[in-house]
């Protein structure tokens, strides 16, 4: 068969059709693995680009924040890990389009709560630079001082303005009062 047709009966022109298009053939997987590889390689380093840092202090009058506990709930679901120092501060890491509630307690102290809402945060080369890292602080206040009073919810909303991703900032410090025996928490001595 010099004319290069295909003959089915032929074992040694099937043998020689069929070693080419194995060798493609497993080099294109070798190829796709490679990119799988190479993509699953550089995946890490694109997600962790896309993530806020969050980081600040809590304070009490002026105690000492060892017995203090910050909650950081991600997308209502589970809690991501964050340090708390002694010293008050703080630092965490955010996934860029996530919503956390920050919940900040110490025995003695009212607790309060901030949310985080990430979307937009890094969206303009404006707001990466701007967002990349932000901070505040967080004041917790004695449960004595206004026993029969509690938050009417977060004391602070954190969010990016979408187009932008200017950061947007609002608090809310309200109180309602509270009917009954106030809740005692054993404050630190």
């Amino acid at each position: 068969m010099g004319n290069g047709s295909f003959d089915p009966s032929d074992n040694t022109t099937r043998t020689t059709m069929k070693k080419p298009t194995l060798f493609n053939f497993q080099a294109a997987d070798v190829s796709a693995l490679m990119m799988l590889f190479g993509f699953a390689l550089a995946a890490p380093a694109a997600f962790a680009a896309d993530e806020v840092t969050i980081s600040g202090r809590l304070s009490a009058d002026e105690l000492a924040m060892t017995d203090a506990v910050l909650v950081v709930e991600l997308n209502e679901d589970l809690c991501i890990e964050s340090t708390l120092l002694p010293n008050g501060k703080f630092e965490f890491k955010l996934p860029v389009g996530s919503k956390a509630r920050l919940v900040f307690e110490k025995p003695g102290y009212k607790t309060k709560e901030v949310l985080v809402d990430t979307k937009n945060a890094l969206n303009t080369p404006q707001a990466r630079k701007a967002n990349k890292n932000v901070e505040f602080a967080v004041v917790l206040e004695s449960v004595e001082e206004r026993k029969f009073e509690a938050y009417i919810g977060p004391v602070g909303y954190i969010q990016f303005v979408n187009g932008t991703g200017i950061m947007r900032i609002r608090h809310d410090e309200r109180t309602v009062e509270v009917i009954g025996e106030p809740i005692m928490i054993r404050k630190e001595e």
